[in-house]
């Protein structure tokens, strides 16, 4: 193997082993001052734990056609 698929390799094991704290810091990231890094945060969560929607809603905006 090559030493970019060993480091891979070793990166994913490490993740493996720590969905705890990659948890940890993504909800600590709803705290943060900037508001634009709590909504990703509150996204990627929602969307990891209900899925992401199949649809977006319009949010009032008109058709262009």
């Amino acid at each position: 193997m090559n030493k970019y698929t060993d480091e891979m390799k070793t990166a994913l094991n490490i993740i493996k082993q720590n969905p705890l704290k990659g948890a940890e810091i993504l909800v600590s990231l709803l705290k943060s001052k900037n508001d634009m890094v709590k909504l990703e945060a509150a996204i990627y969560i929602l969307d990891r734990v209900l899925g992401k929607p199949k649809t977006m809603p319009n949010r009032g905006r008109k058709n262009s056609t």
